[in-house]
Parts: structure tokens; C-alpha cells; sequence
């Protein structure tokens, strides 16, 4: 991924600066089951030092940072292998000499792998998933990455000051839960399926990124906040589903370009320089959601219109007693966040 992108005024022009990964899979993958965080095991291995390029094939506790001037931090290549970083720091070649184009800090090539506490800063990619490298007997050291089965728990993580934080191949699929995204070029791109929840996404040039040309459903967005971001949701996939979370002060809070459909249900859109930026948008619901201190394209705060395939519908009245009652209708119920350690 490019790192240093430029930043058109347009937020159409923006999101064609970014560029997409190279590979493609036409296969889509089976979505991460919602108890992957079971599997996180209660007693971990006895801390020890890792070396950059490393492959794991069990479970691992680091005893101090990684810091690699190489391309490749740790490979992750056995089912059901727990990472645990344990507060320490996997920091790549960004932060200490130039980057090396596809650098990654951790690659995960295998099923139900999870990877959790801690930090995970300047590579090209931080944490990638379902992506694998085939070297070409043509070019001899050079490597086209393409899409390959993979599934990760991502939990408790700052992925920061990368070209990409998180990257999900055509056929993988990744739960991100509890992290906060910040200061990439791109906080997290998903060309599988990302399901993101209780996570901050801010400072990034492009928050979230879906890309174009999977059959996988794309993403869904849960009790997360995304704010100072360029573009704080860019779509090109269809299946979005944004509930509970909230867009505020990003240039560009929604651009939906091919998304169709998708849904935005009980969120918030607060001071953002435009809250939609529909392109080709419809068929789209925007449900039980607030708009303020900024205005979109076409008539209204959302920028949303009947006219645009988008249907915009209040919230259903409350009955007395039930929480959030009294609120009104068009007033979703507050949104509940916990902020990332």
C-alpha cells in the first residue's frame, strides 16, 4: 500500500489515491464465528524473545519488543496459534529507516489464530490476514500476494503509523475488537469479511476501507467511533452494516461508491465536513440516526434522499418505561462506546 497518498479536496478524488491491493479471489470465505474470543486460551506459554521473520507454529508470549529493519516481523502458519504481544511492541522498519515496499509486522496464515495486546507500528502492513506470497520463477525475488483461507481474532491492538493497520485478503475474515486504529494512511482495508466492534478509528487518511471485486459480505461496523479521519468509512462493496457507533469531525463521514446495499442503524454523524457522499448509493435504509452541525448533498442534514434509492426512517416510538423512553422519535438511544486501552 502507498504511504504517502495525496489529498485531493474532492472526496471522490480521495478515494481513487488509494491504492487497492493486488489480489483478487472470486472465492468468498466463511464469516468468523462471534465466539471467537473463546478461544483466547486462560494460560499462556512463558514469555520469550521473538526474532523478525520468525514463523509460529504455537502459541507465543513475547518478552520484550520486536524492532525489525527487514520486511517481515513474526508469520504466523498453525490453526489456533495464540500471539499475545503482552504490551510490548512489534515496530517495523517505517520508524527507524525508509519502508520497504510490502512490509507487514504480522501475517496470519492459518484458521482461528488470534492475535492481542499490543502495538503494532510502522510497516506497510500491520497486521494482514488471509494474504500469502507466491514467488515468481520469472522474476526471480519478486512476490505477487493473492488471497488465501485465513481467520483472526484481533483484540486489544494499536496498529499506528503504518501504510495499512489491518488487512483482510479476499478470503479471509477478521474480528477486530478493542483497538484503536490510528495516524495509517489506511486503518484497516477489507477485501474479505471485517467484522470491527469497540474500536476507535481516528487520524487516518481513510478510516475504514471496503474494497471492490469480493462476493464476501463486506463489513459490519458496531459500537465504534471514527473521527478526525479524511474519509471515515470508504465503501465499494456491498453488505455494509453500521450500527450503534459514531462518525464526528471527519472530512468525508460515509462514502458509499457501489456499496448497495447497506444499512446505518442507531449511529450518530456529528460535525463532519460532509456526513454521506453517495455515488450509485441505492438501494440503502439510514434508520433511528442523528445528523448534526454539518449538511450533505441533496435537501436535509443527512444528505440522504427517497430520490437516492436511500430510505430514511425515524425510530420506532419506545413504550413507557423502556430505556430510552421519552426520547422521541428520531433520537436513537445514546451511544455506548468503551474506549480502547
Amino acid at each position: 500500500m502507498s504511504v504517502s497518498t495525496p489529498r485531493p479536496r474532492d472526496p471522490q478524488q480521495r478515494s481513487r489515491g488509494l491504492r487497492a491491493p493486488r489480489y483478487r479471489a472470486a472465492a468468498a470465505f466463511a464469516v468468523l464465528a462471534a465466539g471467537a474470543s473463546a478461544a483466547v486460551a486462560t494460560a499462556g506459554p512463558p514469555a520469550r524473545r521473538v526474532g523478525c521473520g520468525e514463523v509460529l507454529t504455537a502459541d507465543v508470549r513475547l518478552a520484550a519488543d520486536l524492532e525489525c529493519s527487514g520486511a517481515v516481523g513474526l508469520v504466523v502458519r498453525a490453526d489456533g496459534v495464540d500471539v499475545d504481544l503482552d504490551g510490548h511492541r512489534v515496530t517495523g522498519p517505517r520508524l527507524t529507516a525508509d519502508l520497504p515496499s510490502d512490509s507487514y509486522g504480522i501475517s496470519v496464515e492459518a484458521h482461528d489464530v488470534t492475535v492481542r495486546d499490543g502495538r503494532v507500528a510502522g510497516w506497510d502492513v500491520g497486521v494482514r490476514v488471509g494474504v500469502e506470497e507466491r514467488w515468481s520463477p520469472r522474476e526471480p525475488g519478486t512476490a505477487e500476494r493473492r488471497g488465501a483461507p485465513g481467520s483472526a481474532l484481533l483484540r486489544d491492538l494499536r496498529l499506528e503509523l503504518d501504510g495499512t493497520g489491518a488487512l483482510t485478503g479476499s478470503e479471509g475474515t477478521v474480528l477486530l475488537t478493542g483497538s484503536v486504529l490510528r495516524g495509517n494512511n489506511t486503518g484497516a482495508v477489507a477485501a474479505g469479511r471485517l467484522v470491527v466492534t469497540r474500536t476507535s478509528v481516528e487520524g487516518n487518511f481513510a478510516g475504514l476501507t471496503v474494497e471492490s471485486g469480493g462476493t464476501a459480505p463486506s463489513l459490519a461496523l458496531r459500537s465504534s467511533r471514527l473521527q478526525h479521519n479524511d474519509i471515515a468509512l470508504l465503501c465499494r462493496r456491498p453488505g455494509l452494516v453500521v450500527q450503534g457507533s459514531a462518525f464526528s469531525t471527519n472530512d468525508t463521514a460515509l462514502l458509499a461508491d457501489g456499496c448497495a446495499p447497506w444499512t446505518v442503524r442507531d449511529s450518530r454523524f456529528e460535525g463532519n465536513g460532509r456526513h454521506l457522499w453517495l455515488d450509485g448509493s441505492g438501494p440503502a435504509t439510514v434508520a433511528c440516526t442523528v445528523f448534526t452541525g454539518s449538511a450533505g448533498p441533496g435537501p436535509g442534514p443527512t444528505g440522504a434522499r427517497e430520490a437516492d434509492g436511500v430510505r430514511v426512517r425515524p425510530c420506532p416510538p419506545r413504550l413507557p418505561g423502556a430505556p430510552g423512553a421519552g426520547a422521541g422519535e428520531g433520537a436513537p438511544p445514546p451511544v455506548r462506546f468503551t474506549p480502547a486501552p
